[in-house]
């Protein structure tokens, strides 16, 4: 898979041009609602990463080219298979897109690194942070986003919220329940997460379920509870706006040459499942037509099927 992918259609930030600035499936946690399935390498940093990282020229290369045949892109976003603040180049990297491009950068990241000074100083650059933060105690966290050993919570916290000080935070909950693991939205879960984010004091908490199938037995908290969180949230927390995550993004792209489609799905669906209409969206090519491709992809081998919520998405076979 190559650096960059898309536009993806995102739930958040519409039409997004991604960049997966660290080599497959390599994270700080193993969560138990990854669209991707379990990590291939759960690492506590980047010295523990034995391949190589793509340089901050490569990205800004690729992602220049990418904008000349991208006709809409709403953000330019750095998130991808892993946590992409273990790329020691992200700093580096956002500051060579800013030298040909205005469109607004934002980093979708696990929190875990933001302790490390050179990590939070290349948070700092970005135009909006979406760090996530699934859990308000230890015990949760370990269940729910089972890090790498070594990672504590209240730690993580303190510096979303010297970062939320710096820059725009999104800060992103992602709420499941699950017979193996437990769940991250019971009354007392809930409590210690808002007192995290009274805390952090974020510009904006965006709370999440898993849309897209997760390999692992994980089932999204029901409508009727996610929004009896969302109504307590936003009574405890006066002045932070609680926004419930859409299902689609409204934005749409223009793309693409024939010859790209094929590819260009692969690369999308390596990084998130996605449904043919979460396809068409990103192409900005008709449902049926995208079905075509998706049918010849299914023949060869390249793509599989999952069911989820009575949608059925699709996903990329590991090479």
């Amino acid at each position: 898979m190559g650096i960059v992918y898309g536009p993806v259609p995102s739930r958040r930030l519409g039409m997004s041009l991604g960049i997966d600035p660290v080599p497959r499936l390599v994270c700080t946690f193993d969560c138990v609602y990854c669209q991707l399935g379990k990590k291939r390498f759960v690492v506590h940093g980047p010295e523990e990463v034995t391949e190589q990282f793509p340089t901050p020229d490569k990205i800004a290369a690729a992602v220049e080219e990418a904008l000349k045949t991208r006709a809409h892109v709403d953000y330019i976003t750095f998130s991808g298979s892993g946590e992409p603040t273990l790329n020691p180049g992200l700093g580096e990297a956002v500051k060579m897109i800013r030298g040909f491009t205005d469109i607004p950068i934002a980093l979708i990241t696990n929190s875990s690194l933001l302790t490390l000074a050179e990590v939070f100083d290349a948070a700092a650059a970005f135009d909006l942070v979406l760090p996530s933060l699934d859990a308000g105690d230890q015990d949760t966290f370990l269940r729910i986003n089972r890090p790498v050993p070594g990672f504590e919570i209240e730690e993580i916290a303190g510096a979303i919220a010297r970062l939320a000080r710096r820059v725009p935070i999104w800060l992103e909950v992602m709420l499941v329940r699950s017979e193996e693991h437990g769940s991250n939205a019971t009354d007392a879960a809930i409590a210690a997460i808002i007192e995290k984010i009274r805390m952090i004091r974020p510009h904006e908490v965006n709370l999440n379920i898993p849309v897209r199938p997760p390999e692992e037995p994980v089932d999204p908290v029901p409508a009727g509870r996610l929004e009896e969180i969302s109504t307590r949230m936003e009574r405890a927390l006066p002045g932070v706006p609680v926004v419930v995550v859409p299902k689609r993004a409204p934005s749409r792209s223009k793309l693409l040459r024939e010859e790209e489609i094929s590819s260009e799905i692969l690369r999308v669906l390596a990084v998130r499942p996605c449904t043919t209409v979460d396809l068409a969206d990103s192409l900005g090519i008709d449902p049926a037509e995208v079905g075509k491709y998706l049918a010849r992809l299914g023949e060869a081998g390249r793509i599989e099927r999952r069911m989820q919520g009575g949608r059925l998405y699709y996903v990329a076979k590991e090479a």
